[in-house]
């Protein structure tokens, strides 16, 4: 095998003797050190030529460079040239990280790099440590070999990590090229789907062969070939076609050469209709034609194990299991007797095998109405092994229950799914009934048919907790007869927002921090409490709080609320304002924040507990929206969506809002939000108290599950943009997450 020459680029770490940190304030520590980061410009590829300057130039920016020690991650920087100049660390153990480039799950052309490089420190010494970030993907090269295209035109192979994902299609267009997989967590296999035609005939032939125990930064050639010799069979199928793969680790000569045999195939037909044998087979009482059923192999066939519980029955013997390979006297007679016939297809060489399970055995397992099985056991000589266990549904319904829709299926309502067969027409009403599955008192639902779909929509459901699943069953039904087939779907989470009361606060800190950190608990709200309170602030003595725990609530149960209260800090307007995710940094005058945390459910509604008192605008007007002499006004925003993280600095958000940058700001028909909501107050609420408010969420986008929520409130609506009333002030209280109808109150 030819020499593999990979992507690789190279970090120099120099770790040198320094005096400060990286704030340039010194402190005591066993080691100081300069972390300096080069990136080799001698790039080689993989392919035919060396990166270009933009990519290269694109990596150095984009490359990330952690420092762990041990597991717990220290220092991350985005970029070489964001790397300080001066870093101290304590003696010890460490290991650097290098990452670049784009983790997709299969591309041609987006790879992804990574190397490690441990290192130990010990005082006053200086330590260079070089890491080499090579192609990390799993790679592939196709080949088709001659003796391949003899036989079959139009090949095409069909690679993926996983079945339903990351697919890349190699074909004669585009063999020069590599595929470049993500493996996901979990699934090291590589599935190959051959598609070609037969030359000889025009037919369609294609084959699964699956690649176990893949590895990461390896180039796998993958080369298909046609071995005529191995059998005499005049069509294709048995152990004609062989996939050759040869392994390499990148950037390591170590050459691993490896024939992969695809497992046994078993193909069924009956009056010129292929079946699927991993889906149910669909009969109606006392009808049945001959099956004509194919086993072969890449090699020699072990055994051929069929067994049902009905065979004892049907065939007139004490056993439910046989091995066609290996029968015992007689049993071959009264197979053929009971209606199992066999052909060993001697041509084959032991690599085929045909039998037909004839019109009289189908039509007794077609006698009465229920779900059968027929198993099969394959085993070839190089140890591949296919298991089928065929599912025979036998009802004169003329409907089948179908899998729901994951988007679907909400915390309280579902889409219940479901088909009229083909050639049957129902006779009665259509429905579904359905129940949890702890509870068996089932309901009934009415369905709605649009040509051969039907479905309908149920509400009032349990939703799951973070805690347990609640679990669901249905069944569609033709009038008083039942689809054979039950599905079972699972509820959302009716998941709802940390310290949503406003009972945690650590006002021993400055600023004001809206959770118990003190107590070890974790953030979940920020505000821009730390702006006002920055140290320029401080200098003058004029450091504030902009959100702070107020004993207004809602009962005598709760502690408190928060308080919003919008200020001039500094000579510059600070709304008060509360936002689920982190404060990041002050950029001069303006905040920097990370808006935003995980949450895959989607909430109907947000309720809760307001009082709002708004001022006059008199300093800080934004025309035309907010005039001098109009009222401040109130705003509480809701979204969830499937944002890509942004970036800022060593941090990830779903949305990065820097205040001096109004292109940053959110927007309510960004294409990734899912559902959105907002209330804005024009006026004083009435009363001295909370009173109760709802936001509902329209939901723009149906068919996607969001990955984060974003909720905001300000007591200045265009705060962003430093306008608003000095003294506008929100109470909140008492926040809830509504995912059912009958929870909202008007």
């Amino acid at each position: 095998m030819k020499k593999l020459i990979i992507y690789a680029f190279s970090f120099f770490f120099f770790l040198l003797g320094c005096q400060q940190n990286e704030d340039g304030s010194v402190f005591e520590g066993e080691g100081t050190l300069c972390l300096k980061v080069k990136m080799k410009s001698d790039i080689q590829a993989i392919a035919t030529r060396t990166l270009t300057k933009d990519e290269e130039t694109e990596l150095n920016e984009n490359c990330k460079i952690r420092i762990y020690d041990t597991d717990k991650l220290i220092r991350k920087y985005q970029g070489i040239s964001n790397i300080p100049d001066n870093l101290i660390l304590p003696s010890g153990e460490y290991h650097v990280k290098v990452t670049a480039g784009d983790s997709v799950a299969a591309s041609f052309d987006k790879k992804f790099y990574e190397g490690i490089e441990p290192f130990t420190l010990t005082k006053g010494a200086t330590v260079p440590v070089e890491v080499v970030a090579n192609i990390a993907n799993t790679v592939t090269k196709v080949t088709f070999a001659e003796s391949l295209t003899n036989v079959f035109t139009d090949c095409q192979l069909n690679v993926s990590v996983k079945a339903e994902e990351g697919t890349l299609t190699f074909n004669a267009d585009n063999l020069e090229q590599m595929g470049y997989f993500s493996l996901p967590v979990a699934c090291d296999t590589l599935f190959c789907t051959f598609v070609a035609k037969v030359a000889a005939t025009g037919d369609a032939y294609e084959h699964i062969d699956t690649i176990p125990f893949v590895k990461r930064a390896t180039l796998y050639n993958l080369m298909y070939e046609y071995r005529d010799e191995e059998i005499e069979l005049p069509d294709v199928g048995g152990g004609m076609l062989v996939l050759e793969v040869d392994a390499t680790p990148i950037g390591e000569p170590i050459e691993d050469n490896i024939s992969y045999y695809r497992r046994p195939v078993i193909k069924a037909e009956t009056d010129g209709q292929v079946l699927e044998l991993t889906t149910p087979y669909y009969l109606e009482t006392n009808a049945g034609s001959d099956i004509q059923i194919a086993v072969m192999g890449s090699s020699v066939l072990k055994q051929v194990q069929i067994s049902s519980e009905q065979f004892p029955e049907f065939l007139n013997m004490n056993e439910q299991t046989f091995d066609l390979g290996n029968l015992a006297d007689g049993q071959e007679e009264v197979l053929r007797n009971g209606g199992i016939h066999i052909d060993r297809v001697p041509e084959s060489k032991g690599y085929a095998i045909n039998l037909v399970f004839t019109a009289s055995l189908i039509q007794k397992y077609s006698a009465k109405e229920g779900s059968y099985n027929i198993s099969f056991n394959v085993v070839d000589e190089k140890g591949k092994i296919r298991v089928v266990d065929w599912v025979v549904i036998v009802s004169d319904a003329a409907v089948r229950t179908e899998e729901v829709i994951n988007y679907e299926v909400w915390a309280t309502k579902a889409t219940l799914r479901g088909t009229v067969l083909d050639g049957r027409e129902p006779q009665g009403t259509l429905a579904f009934r359905y129940h949890k599955v702890d509870d068996m008192n089932w309901k009934t639902v009415n369905a709605v048919r649009d040509g051969s779909s039907i479905s309908a929509e149920i509400s009032g459901l349990e939703p799951s907790t973070e805690d347990k699943s609640s679990i669901y069953e249905y069944q569609l039904m033709d009038g008083d007869m039942l689809s054979n087939v039950i599905c079972q779907f699972t509820t959302e989470v009716a998941w709802q927002l940390e310290n949503a009361g406003f009972e945690s606060w650590s006002e021993s800190t400055k600023p004001t921090l809206v959770y118990g950190k003190e107590k070890g608990e974790q953030m979940f709200w920020d505000s821009g409490n730390h702006g006002s309170s920055s140290s320029m602030a401080a200098l003058i003595g004029k450091a504030v709080d902009l959100t702070t725990p107020d004993k207004l609530t809602t009962g005598s149960e709760s502690k408190y609320s928060a308080k919003l209260e919008s200020k001039s800090v500094v000579g510059v307007f600070a709304a008060g304002n509360l936002f689920v995710g982190k404060f990041l940094r002050t950029s001069g005058t303006n905040g920097v924040l990370g808006w935003g945390r995980s949450c895959t459910s989607r909430p109907i509604a947000l309720t809760g507990y307001i009082r709002y008192v708004p001022q006059t605008v008199t300093d800080y007007p934004k025309e035309p929206e907010l005039k001098n002499g109009d009222k401040d006004k109130g705003f509480v925003f809701i979204a969830v969506g499937d944002w890509d993280f942004q970036k800022d600095q060593s941090e990830e958000w779903p949305r990065v809002i820097n205040t001096s940058d109004d292109k940053t700001f959110f927007k309510s028909n960004d294409p990734q939000v899912i559902g959105y909501g907002e209330k804005t107050w024009d006026d004083s609420t009435p009363g001295t108290g909370l009173i109760p408010f709802t936001i509902k969420l329209d939901y723009p986008v149906t068919n996607r599950i969001p990955e984060t929520i974003i909720v905001v409130a300000s007591a200045s609506k265009y705060g962003d943009y430093f306008a608003g009333a000095v003294g506008s002030t929100m109470w909140l209280d008492d926040l809830k997450l509504i995912y059912d109808e009958s929870e909202l109150k008007e």
